[in-house]
């Protein structure tokens, strides 16, 4: 019993003496450039009533002197449910290790999970908005990005 104790003591010295770990800092670079496009949605996948997946396209300008690396997108949609399709919410978070240059730009492609209201669907046609936020590690602490798209569910309308 006594050396449980003496175990137990020896254990909460060792946690208490630990120092906190220090929250990182926000960079102080200039946010990227960036811009989102639909790639395929429900009508290139005939409006299947259910499941699908979206594919987006992200392009992103790095305008800082120092590399940054894409980390995570979290991305959902706004709208109502009953149009074109919504995202799935428990499929929110996509994670990346993309590194971009200094003054370079890079293309990540993905796929989201969604759900599709079908063909008989009357909003089927509607744009889907979207809110979602990009999160960057770099040299200099983090950095995040928040953004709100309004995509087009015809071709040529998110170019």
């Amino acid at each position: 019993m006594r050396n449980l104790l003496i175990a137990a003591a020896l254990v909460l010295a060792a946690c208490s003496s630990s120092a906190p770990a220090a929250p990182k800092q926000k960079a102080n670079i200039p946010d990227p450039d960036f811009e989102i496009r639909q790639l395929s949605g429900a009508a290139e996948q005939n409006y299947a009533d259910g499941p699908i997946e979206v594919k987006y396209r992200l392009d992103i300008g790095n305008r800082a002197d120092v590399p940054i690396t894409l980390a995570r997108v979290e991305i959902v949609t706004v709208n109502p449910p009953g149009g074109a399709y919504n995202l799935d919410p428990s499929h929110r978070s996509y994670y990346f290790r993309k590194a971009i240059e200094p003054h370079q730009t890079a293309t990540i492609e993905f796929w989201a999970k969604a759900i599709s209201y079908g063909p008989d669907n009357r909003r089927q046609n509607e744009p889907v908005t979207v809110r979602g936020t990009l999160y960057f590690e770099s040299p200099n602490g983090y950095l995040r990005h928040v953004f709100i798209k309004e995509l087009g569910q015809y071709a040529g309308q998110n170019d």
